[in-house]
Formats: C-alpha cells, structure tokens, sequence
C-alpha cells in the first residue's frame, strides 16, 4: 500500500513565464490556506509537496500543512541562480525544515527538482527553456527551439557532482529524511538520498503498461522506497499521447495566448489518465505519488476554446479568473472530474490501509 498519497503545491517559483517574477502573482495567506484545505479535507491526501522560490511563502504554506496533519515534502526551487546562489538558498530551505521538524511536524526535504535543466552550467544552453529544447532536440514540438544536442548522460558527472553538494549542505542543516526528484533522464547517482524520486510527467514518449512497471522496475537495483513525486497530465482530448509535451498546445506568441485549433477540452480523459496510473503505481508497489497539481492560475479557464489556457494545465482544479485578462486579478476554482477521481483512489487507499496519516519521515 502507498505510504504516501499527494498532490504538488506550487508556493510561487521564478519561472519567469511572462506573467510575473513568480509563477504565482496572487497570494495571501487565507487563498493558501483555503487551497490547503481543500487537499486535506476533500483530496483525501496525506502528503502535499510544498515548491517555490520565496522562503516566507513556504514557511507559511508548510506550517498551513503541518497544522493539518500531512507529512511535507519540502522543496525550494530558485531557477536560474548560480550553483552556490542554489545551494544557499537550499541551506536556508533546510533549516526551515529542521525547526518544523523540531517541533514534530511529519517532514521530508528535497534538493529541488530536474537540476540538469534549471541549474546553469550542467548542460549547454543560456537559460532554463533552452537546455530543456537541448534536452529534447529530436522531440516533436514547435514552441521548443533547441541550439544544441545535449546528452544527459554524458553530463551525469557534473549533475551528481552537483547534487552531491546539495545533499551534504541538506544534511547540514536538517536531520530528517532527504531526497531529490529526478527527470527520467536524468543518470542519478541516488547513494546520497534516502529515496528515489521521479518527476514522472517529464517522461519524453507515452509508454504502455508494461512499459511503465519495466521503468519504475528499473530503480530498484538502488535498494530504497521509490516514490512517483510528480506525474500528470493535462486537460484535452489525446494529451496523454503527447508524455511531456501536453503543454505544447498553448501558442504563446501573440500577444494573447491562444490555444492552438484541434485540441477539444476532455476532463473525462484527465481523470481516466488519474485513474489508469494510480492504479499502476499501486501496482508498482511505490512508496508515495504525488499529483502533479493542485491549481495552476496562469493557465486560467475561459468558456471559449480559444483561450481557455486550463487545457494546457495538469492542475486537478480550474481557476477562473474575474478578469481573464488581468494576470494579478482576483480568481475562484473549480474542482475538474481528475480531482474527483483522485479524491476517490485515495479514500479507498485509506479505508483499505485502515489509516490516514503518513510515516514519520
């Protein structure tokens, strides 16, 4: 039985996506602690991921967390900074993790996520949306413009090299259990962490069924709890075909986004897509998954096709902005058919494990 049963928090992170320093704009402390809420109370969830950039943001969201009983998995994220500037800011994450910790709050840390392509300098590329084309220069996709060939194999050295330093300045400063989540091509050297995480919607191409247990199988040989600590998919018709690239149908170009013609809204697929895989992950035997996520509102809902940005999101639920083309203004959401079909897998998973609280990590 999964120990762990999420969904991913984003706090706010500097993605630099055109709509604001950070991948939130709005934010207060009683939006957070509705949405926080609503994991606990109507997700039926026992762990929730709490990213971003901002420090203040997630103290005060791992603290919402803590108050409710879920186990935290604590992940700072700061795209773009140097590698010390990373390992800093990784230093001060941890610490807030150890006072929580301190205290008896249920807390796991990790040293951020895909460090091959959000830390400079591991592979070529000038900046975060370039390595990443870099990393799937023979992929099908047209927002993309790869500048060179990149083989993540070959940069594993440094990437570990890396990740090294970032696991021993965790374990400075924080005394619990510490982890990382790893793109599937990503060559991990996973001794220094206590488990193997796997950002699993960067997968490049849709597997079969069989192709899925073969690659969770394939972690095995490192003797540690594997844990699925993102995976998703977004809102139309056929995205799970497109793996990673589901949000390649959102035409950024223009001055207005626009949804590229062809795509039709489809919750249902959203939620058949929720259902399929928790069901396989069960079957897997991984020690946690979490939902890859909660809410994103820079890609808000419209009534008409054109724009409605949510296709492009792999949020469980939609948010409806008061004004669509403000990207500050106020919003409400919605719960899609995918959060019903994950609120449901998680409540038999607790009912059938007779428990609904996480390990003490």
């Amino acid at each position: 039985m999964t120990n762990y049963r999420g969904v991913a928090y984003d706090t706010g992170t500097n993605f630099a996506t055109g709509q604001g320093e950070l991948s939130r704009n709005v934010w207060s402390d009683a939006l957070m602690q509705s949405e926080i809420d609503v994991i606990s109370s109507d997700l039926n969830c026992n762990s929730v991921t709490v990213f971003g950039t901002d420090l203040d943001r997630l103290t005060a969201t791992a603290t919402a967390a803590v108050d409710r009983g879920l186990h935290v998995y604590l992940q700072p994220r700061l795209v773009e900074g140097t590698q010390q500037e990373i390992l800093d800011h990784l230093a001060e994450g941890a610490r807030l993790a150890e006072s929580l910790r301190g205290d008896g709050a249920l807390i796991s840390f990790g040293v951020g996520a895909v460090q091959l392509i959000f830390t400079p300098g591991l592979i070529e590329g000038g900046f975060y949306h370039e390595r990443m084309a870099n990393v799937f220069a023979d992929a099908n996709h047209f927002l993309l413009h790869p500048t060179a060939q990149v083989d993540p194999a070959a940069a594993a050295p440094l990437l570990n090299e890396f990740l090294g330093k970032a696991a021993a300045v965790a374990r400075a400063n924080f005394e619990g259990e510490v982890g990382y989540s790893a793109a599937p091509f990503e060559d991990v050297d996973w001794d220094p962490f206590d488990f193997v995480g796997i950002q699993y919607h960067w997968t490049p191409k849709p597997r079969t069924r069989e192709g899925h247990l073969a690659f969770i199988d394939g972690y095995r040989k490192w003797n540690k709890p594997i844990r699925i600590t993102e995976y998703g998919t977004a809102t139309y018709t056929g995205a799970e075909q497109k793996a990673f690239f589901v949000w390649d149908i959102a035409d950024r170009s223009g001055e207005v986004p626009t949804i590229v013609d062809g795509y039709v809204r489809d919750e249902a697929a959203q939620a058949g897509y929720h259902r399929k895989m928790l069901e396989l992950f069960e079957t897997a035997g991984v020690d946690g998954v979490t939902v890859s996520e909660l809410i994103h509102p820079t890609h808000p809902h419209s009534p008409d096709p054109r724009y409605d940005l949510d296709m492009a999101s792999m949020a469980v639920l939609k948010t409806i902005r008061d004004d669509f083309s403000d990207v500050n203004s106020t919003y409400r959401w919605e719960k899609k058919e995918s959060f019903h079909a994950i609120a449901d897998h998680y409540a038999r998973a607790v009912s059938g494990n007779g428990t609904s609280s996480a390990r003490v990590a």
